[in-house]
């Protein structure tokens, strides 16, 4: 018959009364927290348990990013807004000064509010978002639009022209990822949006004052020179209607459908936004599934567990006496 040692015995009631006290932290957890696998190793569904966490973290990753890229676009969307009401406004102002009732020195006062609107539109061309350039594209921390001069006048706001920086990066496209699969551009480059409005609004401001504009279409070169009146009013004229052509080309070919694929990208992180939200409720509902504990269960274990553990140490404790006793 094999015998066991007194050391054997007493390693074994100290390894029995550890695993019962395991088991009543364990349970006590359980009962407090209501979920009887915090940790992966806690169940032997360890593997779908990490795969799911990983994927609620992901999920939660892009929701984040879905977040700032709707204010982002809601941002572009209400800069095109403003857009919208400052050509319209614009091409009030053209339709009246292009009435030849009007004498020079009323159209040159006309000219006045034409430089402040493309002041502003120029400053929504340079609107910034958290510190980063809307429209300049993978060149962000630099005003896309800078100014310069033409040759005449040499002073005043009709000498002030406004053009897009054609540095690297600047036309540059921003995608980013808003699920594993869907990606969305985040800008469009500043000159396709506000080129032809300020072309427009310079062209349409220099003619009010008095000023021609160089080449007598396409992007201004800075060239130009006074008209000479009354010989050159009927010029005058057709300039400042051709402005209203350019403002009507850039309303309907550049901030509407800018503003129509904004709405596009919207409706697309909302969609996303959504099914990401169901992935994430799928995925909670099969981890709770796995780790969230029954609590009538828990209990009964907690308390068997302590039953276990109380008896264990009753146990010990008499075999560690009679250990000592055999020694005195």
């Amino acid at each position: 018959m094999t015998r066991i040692s007194e050391n054997q015995l007493t390693r074994s009631l100290i390894e029995h009364t550890a695993s019962n006290k395991a088991r009543v932290d364990k349970y006590s957890e359980e009962v407090a927290t209501g979920i009887k696998a915090a940790r992966p190793s806690d169940s032997t569904d360890s593997g779908v348990i990490t795969r799911y966490k990983q994927q609620l973290d992901r999920i939660d990753g892009y929701m984040t990013t879905i977040s700032r890229v709707k204010s982002f676009v809601q941002f572009q969307d209400d800069a095109l807004s403003q857009m919208d009401e400052l050509i319209l406004r614009a091409k009030e102002i053209a339709s009246q000064g292009a009435n030849e009732a009007l004498t020079p020195s009323a159209r040159a006062f006309l000219a006045e509010e034409v430089f402040q609107i493309r002041e502003q539109v120029v400053g929504l061309g340079n609107s910034s978002y958290q510190g980063r350039f809307v429209y300049g594209g993978a060149d962000d921390d630099d005003p896309p639009f800078d100014a310069s001069d033409y040759d005449e006048p040499t002073t005043g706001q009709a000498s002030v022209k406004y053009e897009f920086d054609a540095e690297l990066g600047t036309s540059q496209l921003r995608p980013v990822h808003i699920t594993d699969d869907v990606t969305v551009t985040l800008n469009t480059p500043g000159g396709d949006v506000f080129g032809t409005t300020i072309e427009a609004l310079e062209r349409l401001g220099r003619a009010l004052s008095g000023y021609s504009t160089t080449p007598a279409s396409g992007s201004p070169d800075g060239g130009g020179a006074a008209y000479a009146f009354p010989t050159d009013y009927t010029q005058q004229t057709a300039d400042i209607k051709y402005t209203l052509d350019l403002l009507n080309q850039a309303r309907d070919e550049d901030i509407l459908p800018e503003r129509t694929m904004l709405g596009g990208k919207m409706r697309r992180l909302e969609t996303a936004e959504a099914l990401l939200n169901l992935s994430k409720t799928s995925a909670q509902e099969v981890l709770s599934k796995i780790q969230n504990a029954d609590e009538t269960e828990s209990v009964a274990n907690l308390t068997q567990a302590q039953t276990a553990l109380q008896a264990s140490y009753s146990v010990t404790a008499k075999a560690l006496r009679l250990t000592i006793m055999d020694y005195i």
